[in-house]
């Protein structure tokens, strides 16, 4: 059984594992910031206001926010 995964889904994926990187300071999120959105999004598959709250920039939480709200 072959799953297809959309672009959307993929970029979704990307950027998910760009925000949580240890190796990315775009986001200025400290180690345990970084460990409390894994803990979020584990516990939450979809409540991603409360999954990034610990992005502390504004901006960028909700373009995070927004482009993980958005369906194909």
């Amino acid at each position: 059984m072959e799953v297809k995964i959309s672009e959307l889904d993929q970029l979704k994926n990307l950027v998910y594992v760009s925000v949580i990187s240890a190796n990315n300071d775009e986001f200025d999120l400290t180690e345990d910031d970084k460990q409390e959105i894994i803990r979020r999004k584990n516990l939450s598959d979809d409540d991603w206001e409360w999954i990034f709250e610990p992005v502390k920039d504004g901006n960028k939480r909700e373009m995070l926010i927004e482009l993980f709200k958005k369906d194909e």
